[in-house]
């Protein structure tokens, strides 16, 4: 613990181990925005109370959970408790996400700090690698801590932007720590002082649970001015209990076990059925206006076995406008246990077995259940900050439709019975707004198949996931290929064509292209064995040409696109008779050297300037407004009269073990042969530009 505090101000040190890596240091930020934008890059925003993601989020029914709301509520109002952390815990679907959202609401504008709700089947917040940096965007975000402890974070960023290659101690550190050590305690108090860690248990990497608990359990055992109070909620998985006993909270801690609630779950159906009584009035007018009587609740009341997350299943698969509600409740009142006797959980598995066999098509839903059970796999090959920005929802229904070759309408249609365990997006609701599973037993449910049985849905394997999203990332660009001008022509006019073209892609700004254009090799190359045949045929109708052109106008200078690129060659070249033969021999050709057909621009350096563009760093200016990359063997004299022509050529030669590049720019010509006006010194006719990445010739 002295090792992780040491230059800390105003801390006071007494044993424990932290283990701290420091990072190289390097000032990479022009301005405070440019560091809270690197942050919010490593934070995840789905992690929050109020993540558009999480929508609707689990709440408690007004007038249950009385005592325990209460009992908290006394705790995060007393400002002079001792006690520093409260550990909320609880079997499955009792309602400890329902709480621990409730209480972030309530207190969301006076004693809020930050929360983080972790989720097993979300990649974003189900490791402790985002949790320090989303805690920390939090708090530069707030309100109320923005301006106090918001540009000590943002400085601490800026000193060393290698910050996040740290350890999380050294995260927790630097980020949460030491800021706040350097406030006075006035300002300390009067600061909002509560966080709030939902679902530890769904922390993936299992250690990570008990890890975590020992850095909150040494800041606060050994730091006076860390002022945060935590509530943590979870199940009391054995890990997590021995994180407990042994992180030293010792006086710090309180433990409040969230028993079955049976009293609760009859107000909650009492008061729900009433609402579907009015809802429903024109359906419901044959029955008893007591309808379902104190029978039917009673009934439920037995089944639910406390869990709330059963009482809130049965509500919302009833109220359907599909099937009339005596219907659907007669369903699930005469339903049989059958063979599923033997599950920790048998009543809310005989509600999602019967769920389930209400659809006449398994085979069509089975698929659509395995994307939504499957975690957000990233290969490896970039960063968190690189994809949590730009990245579109892989869970979107047009993402699903577009992974599983289905109409957005058929997803819909699909899970349409499936409204009381999955959360589907409105119409009026963002396009990227993510389809996912509302209760975490719905999907262990699926996991296991002991309780699932024919209703089995496991998990896609890393290369499973992988050769999909691959596939995925390389047909988004077959439209834009298919008008690419060089390729219309003559159908068409090449300024006609152009102008349709510039058009199109700088509408796809947004959305799958930019992850496409950056990372479709990740996802090739990391599959070992063969390919399927939809990724085979992606590949095989990839043109470098179109796609360079895109990635260019959109990023220049950024990616090693080049080294990518080649890697994907040598991959697939090692794939034997599975090999995409169209594709190798493009990306061959390709690496022989093409051209660059440019618009003339009066500017001294054109030549300097496209070197940078394909291979150097960022521009001082942006790439040329109008140009495309051609083929080699392509005609330039399908380009207007006045457009110049860049050849670009590379010479591999073998080095060691590796492939290494130089790139050759010749001068840039028009078609007369003439060299654009660009300074001898500065554009030399013929200019050699190596890479400084060396391609491993092997698939892996």
């Amino acid at each position: 613990m002295a090792g992780a505090f040491h230059s800390a101000r105003d801390f006071d040190i007494s044993g424990g181990t932290f283990n701290v890596i420091h990072g190289v240091q390097n000032n990479h930020f022009s301005a405070p925005d440019d560091v809270l934008r690197f942050l919010a890059g490593r934070a995840s925003g789905n992690a929050a109370y109020n993540a558009g993601q999480r929508f609707p989020p689990p709440k408690c029914h007004p007038g249950t959970r009385v005592k325990v709301l209460e009992a908290l509520s006394k705790w995060i109002e007393d400002d002079s408790k001792s006690t520093r952390v409260y550990w909320l815990h609880g079997p499955v679907g009792v309602g400890k996400s329902a709480i621990a959202q409730t209480l972030s609401e309530k207190y969301a504008s006076t004693k809020l700090a930050a929360a983080f709700f972790f989720s097993r089947n979300d990649a974003t917040r189900n490791e402790l690698d985002s949790f320090v940096a989303t805690i920390a965007y939090q708090f530069c975000t707030s309100d109320t801590l923005r301006d106090v402890v918001g540009p000590l974070i943002l400085e601490a960023i800026r000193s060393n932007p290698r910050i996040f290659d740290t350890s999380v101690e050294n995260q927790f550190l630097r980020l949460l720590l030491e800021p706040f050590s350097k406030l006075t305690p006035a300002q300390r108090q009067q600061l909002p002082n509560l966080i709030v860690v939902d679902g530890l248990d769904e922390c993936v990497y299992i250690p990570s649970q008990e890890r975590l608990l020992m850095i909150i359990g040494g800041a606060i055992a050994f730091s006076a001015s860390f002022p945060f109070i935590f509530l943590i909620c979870s199940r009391p998985e054995p890990t997590i209990v021995d994180g407990f006993d042994d992180a030293g909270f010792a006086s710090n801690l309180k433990r409040l076990s969230i028993s079955y609630a049976y009293k609760d779950i009859q107000k909650y159906l009492v008061e729900e059925f009433a609402r579907l009584r009015k809802k429903y009035r024109a359906a419901l007018q044959e029955e008893d206006e007591s309808w379902p009587g104190e029978g039917a609740i009673w009934a439920l009341v037995r089944r639910a076995c406390g869990q709330f997350i059963f009482a809130a299943t049965v509500i919302k698969y009833i109220d359907n406008r599909d099937e009339l509600p005596q219907d659907r409740l007669k369903t699930i009142l005469t339903v049989q246990p059958g063979g599923v006797l033997d599950s920790p959980y048998p009543d809310l598995d005989l509600l999602y077995r019967q769920i389930l066999s209400m659809y006449p098509n398994w085979d069509r839903v089975r698929p659509i259940l395995r994307l939504l059970v499957t975690p957000d796999f990233r290969p490896y090959g970039f960063t968190r900050t690189n994809w949590y920005l730009s990245t579109p929802s892989f869970r979107s229904k047009s993402i699903i439709a577009a992974l599983l070759k289905l109409r957005v309408g058929e997803v819909e249609t699909s899970l349409s019975r499936l409204h009381s365990m999955i959360y589907i997006p409105p119409q009026h609701h963002k396009s990227w707004d993510a389809v996912h599973i509302l209760h975490a037993s719905f999907a262990e449910f699926l996991l296991d198949s002991t309780r699932s049985g024919e209703y089995h849905t496991p998990v896609m394997s890393l290369m499973e996931y992988w050769d999909l999203v691959g596939a995925l990332l390389l047909r988004e660009f077959s439209s834009y290929t298919r008008d690419y001008p060089p390729y219309c022509m003559p159908r068409q006019s090449f300024l006609a064509s152009f102008e349709i073209w510039q058009d199109k892609i700088d509408g796809a700004k947004t959305g799958l292209m930019p992850f496409a254009l950056d990372h479709w090799s990740h996802y090739c190359t990391r599959i070992v064995g063969s390919p399927s045949d939809d990724l085979l045929v992606a590949l095989d109708e990839f043109d470098p040409y179109s796609v360079l052109t895109m990635l260019i106008k959109r990023t220049p200078g950024v990616w090693s696109w080049e080294m990518l690129w080649n890697k994907s060659l040598k991959w697939a070249q090692f794939l034997g008779e599975r090999a995409p033969k169209k594709f190798i021999s493009r990306l061959e050709s390709f690496f022989s050297g093409f051209h660059i057909g440019l618009a003339p621009e009066p500017h001294p350096r054109t030549t300097l300037e496209l070197e940078k563009a394909l291979f150097g760093s960022m521009l001082m200016r942006g790439p040329p407004k109008a140009f495309l990359v051609l083929p080699p063997a392509m005609d330039t004299s399908i380009l207007p009269e006045n457009w110049l022509v860049a050849h670009i050529a590379f010479d591999a030669t073998f080095r060691n073990s590796g492939l290494q590049y130089s790139v050759n720019v010749t001068r840039i010509t028009d078609r007369n042969g003439k060299s654009d006006k660009g300074s001898a010194e500065d554009d030399a006719e013929k200019h050699t530009v190596p890479t400084t990445a060396a391609v491993e010739g092997s698939a892996s």
